[in-house]
């Protein structure tokens, strides 16, 4: 029986979206917090602009868990327990990052009064009512998670890096998109 080398078509597409995503959501918020109402005119529309890409993030998550489920990623061979566990162990804490992050984001905008736009085609209802107690909590917990994330994810490169130039155990590829006339290891 032979194993399956790399994560699905699906996994991998996934995969690469919510990285792209998750980045650029995160520079446009971190951007956005450093202007200042009243002074910067752009920033309620950078804020909307971050909101709207990151929305995108809770919803591929819910759609990557459930894949996650039905579609068993590839053996982790050549790795020792204690490896195989951290990195199941950071797997889940970029899962329970993916998915808190934007709910984190959705309060605190809820409890500021604002609902979110998404794309510019709807607005996702509030959470809560406007509470600035609440609104100071959620913004709290969003910006802990915010560099949480990105902690994690350089986390997460780091150790791709170290599988594909240290350990050269093929796990890098494992998730790299197939071009054609690749080999596709």
């Amino acid at each position: 029986m032979s194993l399956r080398r790399r994560y699905t078509a699906t996994a991998r597409a996934l995969h690469w979206a919510m990285a792209a995503i998750i980045i650029v959501a995160w520079a446009i918020g971190y951007y956005a917090n450093t202007l200042v109402y009243g002074v910067d005119a752009g920033k309620g529309a950078t804020i909307t602009l971050h909101k709207s890409i990151a929305t995108l993030t809770l919803f591929l998550v819910v759609i990557r868990i459930v894949w996650r489920i039905f579609h068993r990623p590839p053996e982790l061979s050549g790795m020792g327990a204690l490896m195989k566990k951290a990195a199941h162990a950071g797997h889940f804490l970029l899962y329970v990052a993916m998915l808190t992050l934007p709910l984190s984001g959705w309060a605190y905008s809820s409890a500021a009064g604002y609902e979110i736009p998404v794309a510019g085609l709807f607005h996702i209802p509030q959470l809560l009512g406007k509470d600035p107690a609440l609104e100071e909590f959620f913004k709290s917990i969003h910006f802990f998670l915010a560099w949480t994330i990105l902690v994690l994810v350089a986390g997460h490169i780091g150790f791709a890096l170290k599988h594909h130039f240290l350990d050269r155990d093929g796990i890098m590829h494992s998730m790299l998109p197939t071009w054609p006339g690749s080999t596709g290891r």
